[in-house]
């Protein structure tokens, strides 16, 4: 009987262990940061003839020692809101604000709504590492280890391609450079109302899938490099589309009959090119050339390098100072 009940003994504290990893596990994305970490001031005053409301978020000292430091990030982020305002010779700005928190990031999105002859709506955030109250940039909180700037480039360029009657043809901002937050599964870019368009519908915002951003490296060796007065790498297609998740191997098809290459996403053709030809066809895009055509040798096909991020939609590449070629890509 001694015996059953030290067998049930330890099961009962291995299994109080295993509840307690998985607590803590569950829980690890508020351990560093609660609720009642911030607070909020009233703004009631006036001040160089400009009237100012609502609220500014305050950190709180239970964050712990950066706390200051978090909240002096944040008044300069209202006065440069507040700034804009008078330089637009608004009458009153409402300043108001959300938090947002992962694991990882915490986000305190800061909003402004100036009223003046145009009325116009501003953003800014604040955006820190929860554990250490560093402050984390868009790349940071993505956390690939690549700079996804292309990517969101690519996701304007995309907006204002197919309305362009909206939005300005010339936008050239550096997406980086924005407001915004992150959340669980998304980070959102956030721009000034009037920054992407002349129509009012306060901010736009950009939204990306973090689990939709994917990353792909091959070295020298996966990859050759063509003869002749270029020398430009040529890229294993099966290889980099499959490594990337992009499509699977029934996505693209060879019709030996024509000559064509054929990529297929979710069911639809979205790329086309004959090995030996210079010319790329992106579905709604115009054909065009690249540095040199694509080649088949063996059982692969080879495109140049500036195929991914001329041809295919939201994908772009790095290289490091090694060759070895990073690719990343976003698949929403």
């Amino acid at each position: 009987m001694r015996k059953y009940i030290r067998y049930i003994s330890a099961i009962l504290v291995c299994l109080l262990a295993v509840a307690m990893v998985v607590y803590a596990f569950d829980n690890s994305a508020s351990v560093f940061w609660r609720p009642y970490m911030y607070t909020y001031e009233t703004l009631n005053q006036r001040s160089q003839g400009l009237e100012i409301r609502g609220r500014r978020p305050v950190i709180t000292e239970d964050f712990g020692d950066q706390y200051a430091r978090l909240n002096t990030t944040i008044e300069s982020a209202v006065e440069r809101l507040i700034d804009s305002s008078r330089r637009i010779r608004a009458r009153s700005v409402t300043i108001d604000f959300d938090v947002y928190y992962t694991s990882d990031v915490v986000s305190v999105v800061l909003t402004a709504r100036s009223r003046a002859v145009t009325d116009r709506t501003s953003v800014a955030s604040v955006n820190f590492n929860p554990r250490n109250g560093t402050l984390v940039t868009l790349t940071e909180a993505v956390d690939i280890g690549q700079d996804i700037r292309p990517l969101l480039e690519g996701k304007i360029a995309d907006m204002i391609r197919r309305n362009p009657a909206r939005y300005y043809a010339a936008f050239n901002a550096d997406p980086t450079g924005q407001a915004f937050y992150v959340t669980t599964s998304q980070v959102v870019v956030l721009f000034d109302e009037f920054q992407l368009s002349s129509s009012p519908g306060a901010t736009t915002q950009i939204s990306m899938n973090r689990n939709n951003i994917q990353s792909f490296t091959i070295t020298p060796r996966d990859y050759h490099v063509s003869g002749g007065r270029y020398a430009v790498k040529m890229m294993p297609l099966r290889t980099v589309l499959e490594g990337l998740g992009y499509c699977g191997a029934r996505d693209i098809n060879f019709d030996r009959t024509i000559n064509l290459v054929t990529i297929s996403r979710n069911g639809r053709a979205i790329a086309t090119f004959r090995p030996g030809e210079n010319n790329f066809h992106r579905t709604g895009v115009l054909q065009r050339s690249l540095e040199t055509a694509p080649v088949k040798i063996g059982n692969n096909v080879y495109v140049p390098i500036s195929f991914f991020d001329q041809i295919l939609n939201l994908t772009a590449y790095s290289i490091d100072s090694s060759g070895n070629i990073t690719f990343i890509a976003y698949l929403g």
